[in-house]
């Protein structure tokens, strides 16, 4: 299917650039700008945000990594959920995805290893809460955002 694209004369010359840069598959290019546009606005509608997690992962030897997804935050960064421990606090930023999946952003700072991050996903605070690792944080999470009534017809 062929479908016209409109520029402004100002903008032939960006146009002819990334024209040039494809190889003439410029296709490929505006589809993928096009599903981010579409899944960034239906992110909005529903009140999620475009989220982005800089850090260095301690599960890979410290590389420093970028995560970036939509979500609406449970506890964000700067207001993480703290889980004191006899080797010192971790800090629990929890958010919840487009997809109904659940982050958990740890922040583990032991005394003997300081700044040591975990990015964690989880199909549900369910799955999370049988996890030891995330547990008191995935609790806290659902009482939080509000724990469903389970409906019983007995």
């Amino acid at each position: 299917m062929n479908k016209t694209i409109y520029l402004r004369d100002e903008e032939v010359p960006i146009w002819e650039r990334a024209r040039e840069l494809a190889n003439d598959k410029l296709s490929p290019i505006i589809v993928s700008a096009l599903k981010r546009f579409v899944a960034d606005k239906e992110a909005q509608g529903k009140g999620f945000e475009r989220i982005e997690i800089s850090y260095k992962d301690s599960q890979d030897h410290g590389l420093p990594k970028i995560k970036a997804f939509h979500g609406k935050w449970i506890y964000d960064l700067q207001n993480p959920y703290p889980i004191a421990n006899r080797f010192g606090t971790c800090f629990y930023s929890v958010a919840e995805t487009t997809k109904g999946n659940f982050v958990f952003f740890i922040n583990d700072e032991e005394e003997e290893r300081s700044n040591n991050y975990e990015f964690l996903v989880y199909p549900s605070l369910q799955a999370a809460a049988a996890d030891p690792k995330v547990h008191g944080a995935a609790i806290n999470a659902m009482e939080k955002r509000g724990v469903p009534i389970e409906e019983l017809d007995i």
